[in-house]
């Protein structure tokens, strides 16, 4: 319901386990919280500089640059990613995890959707400013 209330229609949604294949062909890896960059940096430690938690793509991205049109998108993860340190994946972080709304009140999906919608509008205009639509247009 909190999608449908944002225009976004997830019946089709269901969750799967994240399989090597997934992540090995992914140009791009997203996860709500640090919890899952980690397990996604687990299943292939090569995916390091390709995965990140939505918050901390935009908060990085913020940080350095939106990507440039000649630039490929690979090329401006490595941009991104500089500095990063596998150890600021340990524990909790308010700053880059999403809090999983599951089992709470209507409202904490409603957050939780408007959270998520953000941050991903915010980060196609960094990653994608030349598409239509996007902030950086």
């Amino acid at each position: 319901m909190a999608g449908r209330e944002l225009g976004i229609d997830l019946a089709g949604h269901h969750g799967r386990l994240l399989t090597p294949t997934d992540v090995k062909e992914a140009d791009l890896i997203l996860g709500m919280t640090r919890k899952h960059v980690r397990e996604a940096v687990t299943v292939d430690p090569g995916a390091w500089g390709r995965t990140f938690t939505l918050r901390e793509l935009v908060r990085r991205a913020q940080m350095t640059s939106p990507r440039h049109a000649n630039q490929s998108l690979a090329e401006w993860l490595v941009f991104v990613h500089h500095g990063r340190r596998m150890v600021d994946l340990h524990g909790k972080s308010k700053d880059d995890d999403i809090a999983d709304p599951l089992g709470g009140s209507m409202r904490d999906y409603r957050v939780a959707a408007e959270t998520i919608a953000g941050l991903v509008n915010e980060l196609t205009g960094l990653a994608w400013p030349d598409l239509p639509g996007t902030d950086g247009q």
